[in-house]
């Protein structure tokens, strides 16, 4: 997973590893992410970043790609010529995802937006894929949907923006069926493991009817959409 803080905030990536293993699937996910990063810094090494070295050295099975947010919207030719670069280094046998980010409220007002720009984002990378095998993930396009379905609940936390950890669990939902091809309906809501010390880590923590609403709504994005 190659993104930013809206890849690896609430222990995304591990959620998506734990989903996986509870269908036995086990995954081994792992993440090159830096809080602000876009792909011209990941493609650059910037911020800490060796996503470039990963990608040349390793072969893995699944790359997902997340751009700055409002990239997609403000420097589409930026996004695309990034991305058109590291999947020129990118295994041909990895199958690859760009990760479609959700709308908040400083992304409608900064472009002039009135209605939700989730949809925006998507057609933008949809329209800018370096190969007909790149696949969307709509995790935006299930925030939407989520927030239409229960106005009174937020998947933002207090800087309306970043995942809280009910937006990260939807997310994680979303982005373990588009590559599984397999419902979420019936995952934990928590999971921990004890570490050497024998305490418990906890992966993730959701109530559990916050869990069964994500679960419905990634289903229905990524089963039930045209």
């Amino acid at each position: 997973m190659i993104g930013n803080s809206f890849t690896f905030y609430y222990n995304l990536p591990m959620t998506v590893e734990q989903f996986s293993k509870y269908k036995g699937l086990n995954w081994e996910v792992h993440q090159s992410t830096a809080g602000g990063a876009s792909f011209k810094h990941h493609w650059n090494s910037e911020k800490g970043l060796n996503s470039v070295d990963k990608i040349k050295n390793n072969t893995y099975t699944h790359l997902i790609f997340q751009e700055y947010s409002n990239y997609p919207l403000v420097a589409i030719d930026t996004t695309q010529k990034y991305l058109n670069l590291m999947h020129k280094i990118a295994n041909h046998n990895s199958r690859k995802f760009l990760y479609a980010t959700w709308s908040y409220p400083n992304i409608l007002k900064n472009n002039n937006l009135s209605t939700p720009s989730s949809k925006i984002i998507e057609d933008k990378l949809e329209n800018i894929k370096p190969s007909l095998d790149f696949n969307i993930l709509p995790v935006g396009r299930a925030f939407d949907l989520f927030q239409l379905r229960f106005p009174n609940q937020t998947l933002f936390t207090s800087d309306n923006k970043h995942p809280n950890p009910i937006g990260s669990y939807l997310a994680a939902c979303v982005i373990f069926s588009k590559i599984s091809n397999q419902s979420s309906l019936g995952f934990p809501r928590r999971v921990f493991e004890k570490n050497n010390n024998e305490k418990d880590i906890y992966y993730f923590i959701v109530e559990e009817k916050m869990a069964k609403k994500c679960q419905l709504v990634a289903d229905e994005i990524v089963f039930d959409s045209n």
